[in-house]
């Protein structure tokens, strides 16, 4: 049966009398006190850095060395960053309630919305660091995703498959992942430091559309070098309108469906020289919106 449309689920919770209370859950991603770059990761041939958000909590994903463990992404890296947009507490008492929370399991996820803003120092000293070449991506597996085993139907671990090297093997930040139908029947993720984690290679690589749906892929250049440009600003939008019932917490542990709301967003840098390039300032927004009751 196909999925009702927006008008239909308007229709359904007109007449069931469905959304009385609306809830606008915000976050945010770094304060704006300092202007501090967000912490990120060398890549191999260290001359580029690296960051990963996810849009929801992080998920569990295979770990180096093998496909029968898993374990959180963010483990032990204070570059992977999560925003818990799904995070909404129900409180049946409607006196009480706040505009962060839901008064019923029942509700509708009807949309996240997300602005970023990313911004290069321009009082920098060393001129090599003066400008710098980025990579942003917006990406999600093609099988759902959770930090709940019990809901997770995939546990595709992006540091190591998300693009796609010339050699066709699926490749990461961190590694790659092995083919069975070359590697003796192993398909395992392993740490590697070779040619195709470079900075360069992660710059302008192919993605694994195979796996993963790409809402975002864009290359931009911030510095004095680039006519004094130094802010990139962008808008992401996630339109869902769907019901869910669940008493948990975090809206994506339940049984309504099997979407996969877990979306990363993965930003690389380098000054194209020989010189350590920088991660910038980058500030995120968020906006949940859910109705109930």
């Amino acid at each position: 049966m196909a999925p009702f449309n927006k008008r239909q689920i308007g229709y359904i919770k007109a007449i069931a009398d469905v959304g009385g209370h609306t809830t606008h859950k915000g976050h945010m991603l770094n304060d704006s006190n300092t202007l501090a770059g967000l912490n990120s990761n060398m890549s191999h041939d260290g001359k580029g850095q690296y960051t990963f958000v996810s849009i929801g909590n992080a998920p569990k994903v295979y770990t180096s060395g093998g496909t029968d463990t898993t374990a959180t992404i963010s483990n032990s890296r204070d570059w992977f960053y999560s925003i818990p947009v799904y995070d909404i507490p129900v409180n049946t008492d409607e006196t009480a309630v706040s505009t962060g929370q839901r008064v019923t399991p029942e509700c509708y996820l009807e949309s996240v919305h997300a602005r970023m803003r990313l911004i290069q120092p321009l009082d920098v000293t060393d001129d090599a660091k003066s400008h710098q070449e980025y990579r942003m991506l917006v990406f999600r597996h093609k099988e759902r995703q959770c930090d709940d085993v019990r809901y997770a139907e995939n546990f595709s671990n992006p540091l190591y498959d998300m693009f796609l090297a010339s050699n066709n093997y699926k490749y990461g930040p961190l590694g790659y992942r092995k083919k069975a139908s070359l590697d003796g029947g192993v398909n395992d993720y392993l740490g590697a430091s070779n040619a195709n984690n470079d900075i360069q290679t992660m710059i302008t690589c192919m993605t694994n559309k195979e796996d993963y749906v790409f809402m975002k892929d864009v290359r931009f250049y911030l510095g004095k070098e680039y006519g004094g440009k130094h802010i990139y600003e962008d808008v992401f939008h996630w339109d869902h309108a769907d019901p869910i019932a669940t008493e948990a917490t975090d809206l994506t542990h339940n049984e309504s469906n099997n979407k996969n709301y877990l979306w990363y967003v993965a930003i690389f840098c380098t000054t194209n020289n020989t010189t350590m390039a920088e991660m910038p300032y980058v500030r995120m927004d968020t906006t949940t919106h859910v109705t109930s009751g």
